[in-house]
């Protein structure tokens, strides 16, 4: 049994090391030097390890799979959606699965195979194949089931190869309506209902291996992210390269992106339009970690549901530490530099860029014409916005 034991504390310390090194590492290379950015980017550290163990050694069974939060107000990564919430269980290549539930009422759903990292090395992407809620076929009662396997199905269905390992599921939602989560259950219709195995010591190991290895590769992507945008302040260019990449983007669209700097005494005006066709568009504004800001108390992110629009079809957005006074205000929530992205889907390979402005905070209302919010209305805003988020998640 010792040896056993041996083995066991070489891998735990193995672990550790891991995020002793790439986190120290990280906190070295520090490229907003703030307090604030300093401390947000120890929590970072501890959210990464924590979305590291979630991911790779817990729901890893994909005999007996079951959806769980990936993100959440607590819990962010790589430009989380403040509009979104995320989900994921594990799936294979081989056997065939059935996701049933309710539709919900988020403005915008996506369902995706994504790869192991393996495939990479085959020549193909991390996702897999997809359904958007464009394509999505309900019933009369707004119920639906998608089968997910390697061989062809009627009605909704999700191809998988033998790369296929993770199911993922992203729900966004609207502020000013009621949140309704989808009802979903995953279930491996292959293996049935057969008994749940032991956990095993040779498993552990190698899924705390993985663990480690998850925590090596994240902490520094979207840190280099924000390193790489650092000559190109307050201008959006596409977001890692192009809209299906392999490190971020996602089938159906891409991101945006701008690394934003301002004074507090200063706003950033942002002005786009949203291309034909584009069934659902975002915006959301965060840190240097590439985390959202806490959505439960700042206003992080706008939907296409959410923003008030031009006479033109456009829409003007102010970024801002002090409050504009008027509507399509995003926070800077104590921040003098971070990022920004707009997501688009389904444009067809178009992805506008966004037109910036940095400006004085108090010519903000000329300078856009945006209508005039009054310190009541901005409290009641706040407040709707908790309390979808308290809806979306349950709490």
């Amino acid at each position: 049994m010792q040896e056993k034991i041996d083995h066991a504390k070489q891998h735990w310390q193995a672990f550790c090391q891991s995020l002793e090194k790439t986190g120290c590492t990280a906190l070295d290379n520090l490229h907003i030097e703030t307090e604030l950015d300093l401390a947000e980017g120890v929590r970072y550290l501890s959210r990464i390890a924590r979305l590291a163990l979630e991911s790779e050694l817990e729901n890893k069974d994909s005999s007996h799979p079951y959806f769980q939060r990936s993100l959440g107000p607590t819990l962010k990564m790589g430009g989380d959606n403040p509009c979104g919430l995320y989900l994921a269980a594990p799936i294979n290549g081989v056997d065939t699965f059935k996701i049933s539930g309710s539709r919900g009422t988020a403005r915008w759903l996506s369902f995706f195979a994504q790869r192991s990292y393996d495939a990479l090395r085959e020549g193909l992407t991390v996702f897999g194949d997809c359904l958007f809620s464009s394509n999505l076929q309900c019933d009369d009662n707004d119920q639906f089931e998608i089968i997910i396997s390697p061989n062809e199905q009627k009605g909704n269905w999700i191809k998988t190869d033998k790369y296929c390992s993770l199911m993922l599921i992203r729900q966004f939602f609207s502020h000013d309506k009621t949140i309704e989560a989808m009802d979903l259950r995953i279930e491996n219709l292959t293996q049935g209902h057969q008994a749940k195995a032991l956990l095993t010591l040779d498993e552990v190991n190698k899924r705390l291996d993985a663990s480690g290895a998850f925590f090596e590769m994240m902490v520094p992507i979207m840190q280099r992210e924000m390193v790489e945008q650092g000559d190109r302040l307050n201008t959006f260019e596409t977001d890692i390269g192009n809209p299906t990449s392999d490190t971020g983007g996602v089938p159906g669209g891409n991101g945006v992106t701008a690394r934003w700097k301002l004074a507090a005494d200063e706003a950033l005006i942002i002005t786009a339009k949203a291309p034909t066709p584009c069934p659902y568009w975002d915006i959301q504004v965060g840190n240097g970690w590439y985390e959202s800001w806490d959505y439960r108390h700042y206003i992080s992110g706008l939907g296409c549901e959410d923003a008030v629009y031009n006479s033109d079809d456009s829409f003007t957005l102010v970024l801002s530490e002090q409050d504009p006074g008027t509507v399509n205000w995003l926070e800077a929530a104590g921040h003098s530099e971070g990022h920004i992205a707009v997501r688009w889907q389904l444009t067809e390979g178009q992805l506008p860029l966004p037109q910036c402005q940095l400006v004085k905070l108090s010519e903000v209302k000329a300078l856009t014409g945006l209508a005039v919010i009054d310190t009541e209305e901005r409290s009641k805003q706040k407040q709707q916005y908790r309390e979808a988020v308290e809806q979306r998640f349950r709490l």
